[in-house]
C-alpha cells in the first residue's frame, strides 16, 4: 500500500509478476481499478500470462460494484511494443504437433481482452507514454477515455514480419481520416501524438509527469449515478485537466499530407497503394520510411493487409476480432510470418525472405487461404 496527502493505494495480487493491480481509493468509498503493465525490459511486450491475467482481473472488476472505473498504464519508457510475437514463433520453429497450440491460444485470449475493453461496461481509461505498437495500440484505442503523452512512437508494424494490423486493427484503422488507416495498416509507418488524436486514435494529450495530479483528480471525482453520467464527467474531467497544461504538439504529417495519403490509399490493390508511395516518396521526404517500409515487407502481408481492410470496413469490432484470429492462426501457418520474425527479432539479422518474394507473384488464392478456416 503506497499513500500521500491524497492517494491511497491498494495492492492486488496478480497471478504473474509481468502484471501490477492496484486499487486506488476514492472520496466516495469506491475504487479505481489501476493495471499497470510490468515487463519494462522488454518495452512491456504482452506474452499469454499477462493478457490471460487483465482478462481475468477486468471481469472480476466489470462484476465488482465497488469498482468504478478502471485504468490501464505501462511501466518504464514504454506503454507497450505489442505482442511478444517471438515467443509465438520460437514455439513454431520448435517443431511438431504443439507448434501452433501457444500462438493460437495467445491469439485468442489477447482479442478477447480487447473485445473486453471496447465494450467494458464501465469507464476505461487508457494511457499511452513512449512507444505504442501492434497489440499495445489494440489496448490503448479500446478505451473510453485515451490519453497520450508527448514522445509518443504509435506505430502497427506488422508488415516487418509478415503479419497483419490484427488486435481490432480492421475496425480502428478504418475510421482514420482520409484513408490514412490504410496507410498506417500497410507500412507500419510510426506516427506521433498529434497524428494520433488525428486519426482518432486518441482522445486526450497530456505531459507524461503529470499523471500522478491525474491520479489525484480521479480520486475526487463524482463516481455515482448511471454509467453514462459516470463517463461524461470522466470526459469533462479528462478534458479540462488536458487543457490546463496543454502539451505543444508536434506537426501531425497525417493531416498535412491528408490528400495525398487518400489518393494513394484509394487504389485498387497493394501493388497501387506500392507505386503511389514510390512516387510519393521522390517528392515529399515524408513519405519515404513507408515506402521502403512497404517495399521491404511481406508482399504477402501486404496484399491480405489490403483485402483485410476492405472486408473489414461493414464490421463491428466484434466481428472483426473474430476475423482476426482467423487470419492470425493461418499466418501463423504460412513462412513469411515465423520468417519475419526470425530476421527481425530472433536472429536480427534483417534478412527474410518472402515467400513469395514479389507483389505480382501473390495470386488471389494465396490471399483468400488466410479467410478461410
Amino acid at each position: 500500500m503506497s499513500t500521500d496527502s491524497s492517494v491511497v493505494m491498494l495492492s492486488v495480487p496478480s497471478p504473474t509478476e509481468d502484471m501490477d493491480f492496484e486499487l486506488l481509493a476514492c472520496a466516495d468509498g469506491r475504487f479505481v481499478g489501476i493495471a499497470r503493465l510490468n515487463r519494462p525490459g522488454q518495452l512491456n511486450a504482452l506474452n499469454l500470462a499477462m493478457c490471460q491475467a487483465m482478462l481475468d482481473q477486468f471481469r472480476a472488476w466489470a462484476s465488482d460494484e465497488s469498482i468504478a472505473c478502471v485504468m490501464l498504464l505501462g511501466n518504464g519508457r514504454a506503454f507497450c511494443a505489442g505482442g511478444d510475437v517471438a515467443e509465438v514463433i520460437r514455439q513454431v520453429r520448435a517443431g511438431g504437433p504443439q507448434r501452433f497450440v501457444y500462438g493460437d491460444a495467445f491469439f485468442d485470449v489477447e482479442y478477447q481482452l480487447d473485445l473486453l475493453i471496447h465494450l467494458y461496461p464501465k469507464p476505461f481509461i487508457t494511457w499511452a507514454h513512449g512507444v505504442d505498437m501492434g497489440g499495445g495500440v489494440g489496448l490503448s484505442v479500446a478505451g473510453s477515455e485515451r490519453i497520450v503523452s508527448e514522445g509518443l512512437k504509435l506505430a502497427m508494424p506488422e508488415i516487418h514480419i509478415g503479419l497483419f494490423p490484427d488486435v481490432g486493427g480492421g475496425w480502428f484503422l478504418n475510421r482514420v481520416p482520409g484513408e490514412a488507416g490504410l496507410l498506417l495498416a500497410m507500412t507500419g509507418a510510426i506516427v506521433n501524438e498529434a497524428d494520433a488524436l488525428y486519426a482518432r486514435l486518441a482522445d486526450h494529450c497530456v505531459a507524461q509527469a503529470r499523471q500522478p495530479d491525474f491520479m489525484q483528480g480521479l480520486v475526487g471525482l463524482d463516481w455515482s449515478g448511471s454509467v453514462a453520467g459516470q463517463r461524461a464527467r470522466l470526459r469533462a474531467f479528462c478534458t479540462a485537466f488536458a487543457s490546463q497544461t496543454p502539451v505543444t504538439l508536434p506537426e501531425s504529417g497525417l493531416q498535412t499530407h491528408h490528400d495525398l495519403i487518400r489518393s494513394i490509399c484509394m487504389r485498387p490493390d497493394a501493388q497501387g497503394v506500392l507505386a503511389g508511395l514510390k512516387a510519393a516518396a521522390a517528392a515529399q521526404p515524408w513519405f519515404v520510411k513507408p515506402y521502403d517500409n512497404l517495399a521491404a515487407g511481406s508482399p504477402t502481408a501486404a496484399s491480405v493487409t489490403y483485402e483485410y481492410m476492405r472486408r473489414c470496413r461493414p464490421l463491428g469490432i466484434g466481428d472483426v476480432l473474430a476475423l482476426d484470429l482467423v487470419v492470425a492462426k493461418q499466418c501463423q501457418r504460412h513462412p513469411d510470418f515465423p520468417e519475419g520474425v526470425r530476421a527481425l527479432l530472433i536472429d536480427k539479422s534483417r534478412d527474410a525472405k518472402w515467400s513469395p518474394g514479389a507483389f505480382d507473384q501473390v495470386s488471389d488464392t494465396l490471399v483468400e487461404r488466410f479467410f478461410s478456416y
